[in-house]
């Protein structure tokens, strides 16, 4: 049997996956003639191929004709969509008035109100002009009122202020997050505060999604009145709602180390959820005549207002496009393939918008969902049993498995770490998620009911309690994290040919695939040794900084040697994170923590000379001004230092500090204002100084 017939969709996506891939790549746009030209020649070639009536043996030539114009289609689409997205910036020297628009659900956070806008234009030299960009602008609180400016999603404001680059590093062995930000056209950042942010009246279009979130403020709002806060409240909020904002990162750190994660972004199992209920709801209409497609209408517009509701999110637009196809088969009484019906939905998003191809919970969502159609009915066969509780545990247990051997490979990439306890948790996390989302749904359609409303969230909290708790429980117990993974993009390649090459093996018996998975597996090891045997590790120097203080790292090699401000610092989670990764990732095996404070030159072994003479600290070439006191009015002395880096508030000037030390790049890692901060970059472009500030750079790296 042609394993192609039953999903000939699925055959068409793989070049069409291709030629977005190519497009991303090598981003050479592709003229609209020469598209249209392309199309044209293989549309006559294959009516030519069609008109000669080749040989069954050549009717490969026709369908190689059609695979190349979804190659070149999909090149075409990609460049489209990231026309706008190229890596050249334009700087911003002077402050501007800006026209933007909200374009994301504004984020009310401790100090300010923080969104995402499109930047539309620029009055500058006494004329607009039009700038296509997004901008992430953050409106603090004001001193008169002490509260943030609010910003309404599909306003538009006229904005004064200078514009900057996003400016943060991204460190080799972590989430690439300025290639994410790239790739949703952010290009900028602006602080401003309310009286510099005016709303212009009457502006706000009600659209599909200004009306969605209104709903999700009045949702969120019924469970507060309700009495659900804290932990409780930011769970259900993102359970129910996908409304994330309010998760603690500890209760995160919890989610990922128990491998539940998941659970939190409104997925597949949400929305299918949603789908049973409402399929029990309205089944009495499948007694009517033409009942069935009223009962298929309303479960369409039901599936995608809650996607609407949820902010259209990858994995939710995957779930919404998968069960709209599936319900409209049903309605015409066809029974699709279920990898047909992921390729439709694949095919459908991806013409829509193909930069969505390069988002982390697009392609998590649509491997997992395609290993368990693939993989959970073998793993399920294993183990037969009659009696009904074990057949549902072991159903679960199948598709838990199905589903973390899918993502795996991508998860290491990613996320760098395993969680050992993953069967576990989601025969007890899942459960709890699943009747957390029902009764949720009740809490919310019988909130106006004094008695049975009352009981429906008394039952609600109680299920939000056992689950955070379990969660918890769970991310406690020794070793339910294994970290460490590292694998480049080759590495998962060949981890894929593995798992599908072992896949095929036990499903068809051929030993040719087991020698394709043992072939892998070696150049696995080779590729391995490849990177370990490379040339000598040039020195590397790391700057991190936190709310407890900052910390100075040296990596050459195998070694490294970490200065930190404080105690406070080595226990710091954020830090210590950052720290490990990077250790474990360049195989540091020898570490020495020190203090900053020290005196004199240190003996460091496999570094050249470390010193530190009054506030001057030297490593090889290189040299470090730490500024942790304010400057006297008396220092005339001169020196050159390559990196100055302010730790204190100080009333110095930047123009002052460029006559003392020329620094070639300043670092600020002190709680200085956001105005001073934003004076002393100002002052820096205009002496043509790099500035960074590392509270919103993340950290500072170099290597020499």
């Amino acid at each position: 049997m042609n394993f192609w017939r039953p999903v000939p969709l699925l055959r068409l996506v793989f070049p069409f996956l291709s030629g977005i891939i190519l497009g991303q790549v090598f981003k050479h746009p592709l003229p609209v003639l020469l598209f249209t030209s392309v199309l044209i020649v293989l549309n006559l070639l294959l009516i030519l191929l069609h008109w000669f009536a080749l040989s069954f043996k050549l009717r490969w030539m026709s369908g190689s004709v059609i695979l190349a114009a979804f190659v070149v289609s999909g090149f075409y689409l990609s460049n489209v969509s990231s026309a706008g997205n190229t890596e050249e910036v334009p700087d911003f020297e002077s402050k501007l008035v800006l026209l933007v628009r909200i374009s994301d659900c504004p984020v009310l956070k401790k100090n300010c109100t923080a969104a995402v806008c499109d930047l539309f234009c620029i009055h500058d030299s006494g004329r607009w002009k039009p700038f296509n960009s997004k901008l992430y602008i953050r409106v603090y609180n004001s001193k008169n009122s002490g509260s943030p400016g609010m910003l309404n999603y599909g306003d538009y404001y006229l904005v004064y202020g200078r514009p900057e680059k996003l400016k943060f590093f991204t460190n080799s062995h972590s989430f690439n997050f300025r290639e994410y930000l790239f790739s949703k056209g952010l290009r900028y950042e602006l602080g401003s505060s309310p009286d510099l942010c005016y709303r212009l009246p009457g502006s706000h279009s009600m659209n599909v999604s200004r009306f969605a979130f209104s709903i999700r403020d009045r949702l969120l709002g019924i469970l507060r009145q309700k009495g659900i806060a804290g932990q409780e409240f930011s769970v259900a909020a993102a359970l129910l709602l996908g409304y994330v904002d309010d998760i603690d990162s500890r209760l995160k750190s919890a989610f990922a180390a128990s491998g539940t994660m998941h659970i939190l972004s409104v997925s597949g199992m949400h929305v299918g959820i949603i789908f049973m209920f409402l399929e029990t709801a309205l089944s009495f209409l499948a007694k009517f005549r033409k009942g069935i497609y009223l009962k298929s209408l309303i479960e369409l517009l039901f599936i995608w207002a809650y996607a609407a509701v949820t902010g259209f999110s990858p994995a939710v637009l995957r779930a919404a496009a998968s069960l709209g196809f599936l319900i409209i088969g049903k309605t015409i009484r066809r029974k699709p393939e279920m990898l047909n019906v992921i390729s439709a939905s694949v095919f459908f998003l991806l013409v829509m918008n193909p930069a969505i191809l390069t988002d982390v919970g697009f392609q998590l969502s649509y491997l997992a969902v395609t290993g368990i159609v693939l993989m959970y009915k073998p793993i399920y066969d294993l183990y037969i049993t009659h009696h009904w509780l074990p057949n549902k545990i072991w159903a679960l247990v199948a598709v838990s498995i199905a589903a973390q051997i899918a993502t795996l490979p991508l998860s290491l990439y990613y996320f760098h770490r395993f969680p050992n306890y993953f069967v576990i948790s989601n025969l007890v996390i899942v459960p709890l998620s699943n009747g957390i989302i029902l009764m949720g749904i009740l809490a919310l359609a019988l909130s106006s009911l004094p008695f049975i409303g009352n009981l429906v969230i008394m039952a609600l909290k109680l299920l939000l309690i056992g689950l955070n708790k379990s969660v918890m429980w769970i991310a406690s117990l020794p070793g339910s994290v294994t970290s460490g993974f590292f694998p480049d993009v080759p590495e998962v390649v060949l981890l894929y040919l593995i798992i599908i090459s072992a896949f095929l093996f036990f499903t068809v018996k051929q030993p040719k695939f087991l020698l394709l998975a043992l072939s892998c597996l070696l150049m696995l090891e080779f590729h391995g040794l490849a990177i370990k045997s490379g040339g000598p590790s040039p020195q590397r120097l790391f700057i991190h900084q936190d709310s407890q203080g900052y910390v100075v790292r040296l990596v050459k090699g195998r070694r490294e040697v970490c200065f930190y401000s404080g105690l406070r610092m080595m226990k710091d989670p954020f830090i210590s994170t950052q720290v490990v990764n990077e250790r474990m990732a360049g195989n540091v095996d020898i570490v020495q923590d020190r203090w900053i404070n020290f005196k004199g030159w240190q003996k460091v072994c496999g570094f050249p000379r470390i010193g530190r003479f009054g506030n001057m600290m030297v490593t090889g070439d290189r040299r470090i001004f730490i500024l942790d006191s304010p400057l006297g009015n008396t220092l005339k002395l001169k020196t050159h230092a390559d990196i100055l880096l302010i730790c204190s508030v100080t009333g110095a000037r930047i123009e002052k500090l460029k006559e003392i030390f020329n620094p070639a790049i300043i670092l600020n890692v002190s709680t200085a204002s956001r105005s001073r901060v934003l004076r002393w970059s100002d002052e820096a472009r205009k002496y043509r100084i790099l500035f960074y500030d590392l509270r919103s750079a993340g950290f500072y790296q170099e290597q020499f």
